[in-house]
């Protein structure tokens, strides 16, 4: 590797001073544990998803994988049917909407 890949290299893995600090190391952590506890918290409740070509679907959202690049899904109603059990890429929903968001409370 030349000498100016490797700085090229350097300036793409370099993060901002501040970045492991303490407190944003605690922020993050704070964020992801309520992101996890969002998604866990509506498995098994009936989303609707638009789908890239403005498809819209509905299904009963399962859960998802650890980079959140897929999701499982259940019932999965689409204008040419309904399959049992689907994996969605993320990359192909443009909206995802839960109908009955104030039924999630506890």
């Amino acid at each position: 590797m030349s000498e100016k890949e490797s700085d090229s290299m350097d300036e793409i893995n370099s993060f901002p001073p501040d970045f492991s600090s303490a407190e944003n190391q605690e922020a993050r952590a704070f964020l992801r544990e309520r992101f996890l506890r969002a998604v866990t918290g509506i498995v098994g409740k009936g989303c609707e998803f638009r789908m890239f070509g403005n498809t819209n679907v509905t299904a009963e959202f399962r859960g998802s994988d650890v980079d959140v690049m897929h999701f499982y899904v259940r019932q999965l109603k689409t204008p040419l049917g309904t399959l049992p059990e689907a994996i969605l890429r993320t990359s192909d929903i443009i909206k995802m909407h839960l109908p009955n968001i104030d039924d999630l409370r506890t």
